[in-house]
């Protein structure tokens, strides 16, 4: 395990925690590990490095923009998978996106289930898609159905966990 693969499983510990305990993932947390992602990348692969580490930053942050952008998480996790896409580039990013979505419908879900507002969620989707509302009424009518928030960067974090282990069509870190 290399110095890209330690740094970036420390910061992701340090963000499931406090995404945890605080509903935060701060930046002084996510500024100084993309920072590093960057000077790591660079040093190893030289402008290569530092080109696939912006553009793993830019797929990441663009990923959640509008998920956020509707409401439907936080900044800190739009930063944090700019964070694992600035270590691991594009293809490790998507990789732990995917996963992360598939770890996060599945807590969301039981959730929904939990709090007996499954119905109600599954009805506004279908108004969404059918009578094609507004996004932002779409984003209240969902909030309207949330009693409990649910710390989504645990998700990404689990995510990227699992592509370590299980990459995606061979690509990894």
């Amino acid at each position: 395990m290399g110095v890209n693969e330690l740094t970036l499983g420390l910061t992701l510990g340090i963000a499931a925690f406090t995404d945890w305990r605080e509903h935060k993932i701060y930046n002084k947390l996510l500024l100084p590990a993309f920072t590093i992602a960057l000077l790591l990348n660079t040093l190893q692969d030289g402008v290569s490095g530092l080109t696939s580490s912006l553009l793993g930053a830019a797929m990441g942050f663009a990923l959640l923009l509008i998920p956020y952008l509707m409401g439907g998480m936080g900044a800190g996790d739009v930063k944090l998978l700019a964070v694992i896409g600035a270590f691991g580039g594009i293809m490790f990013v998507l990789t732990s996106f995917l996963y992360g979505a598939v770890i996060g419908g599945v807590i969301s879900l039981y959730l929904l289930v939990r709090r007996q507002t499954l119905g109600n969620t599954l009805k506004y989707f279908l108004l969404f898609f059918l009578i094609l509302r507004k996004p932002q009424q779409f984003s209240n009518a969902i909030n309207n159905t949330n009693k409990e928030k649910f710390p989504y960067g645990i998700a990404i974090v689990i995510g990227t966990f699992i592509a370590f282990f299980l990459p995606l069509g061979g690509w990894s870190l």
